[in-house]
């Protein structure tokens, strides 16, 4: 269905067959728009950083910014395993007993780095409590927790 409008010179006769309108339509420029915001609302959640986890929830959770030099390490649940859930440093997986020599080759190559690790809510205290004490003993001294906002 299309809409006639006027050229706005007062002409109201119609357009003979053939002849040009030189009017602007807009539809297709707003259904271009649309699927373009269709599609970065459908692409935005997976630029997330590091693995998927189920992040533990917190009341007012800091705003912390990225820094090109923060380093994430990512704590995942693995209800298969005990006491050696996989771990993640950027995109590297590794387990618990190959993390130490792994995360003090990161604190040599960027030692004024930020760590921030983002640990599965279902893991308990110490297991994460375990991972924090290896990279402070690396020499990282800027350790962060990423947590979500509880819904209301």
């Amino acid at each position: 269905m299309g809409m006639s409008v006027s050229s706005g010179s007062g002409d109201r006769s119609p357009l003979k067959a053939g002849a040009v309108r030189s009017e602007i339509n807009i539809t297709p420029l707003v259904d271009v728009v649309l699927v373009l915001l269709i599609i970065f609302m459908v692409v935005t959640p997976m630029l997330q950083k590091g693995q998927s986890v189920k992040l533990p929830l917190t009341e007012n959770p800091d705003k912390k910014p990225d820094e090109k030099s923060q380093i994430m390490v990512v704590i995942a649940f693995d209800s298969s395993v005990t006491k050696n859930n996989p771990i993640w440093i950027e995109k590297e997986k590794m387990f618990l007993r190959d993390f130490d020599p792994k995360i003090k080759e990161a604190f040599d190559r960027n030692p004024a780095g930020t760590v921030v690790v983002k640990a599965d809510a279902r893991l308990t205290f110490g297991e994460v409590k375990d991972v924090v004490f290896k990279i402070r003993n690396a020499g990282f001294r800027n350790v962060g927790l990423i947590t979500e906002k509880k819904s209301s």
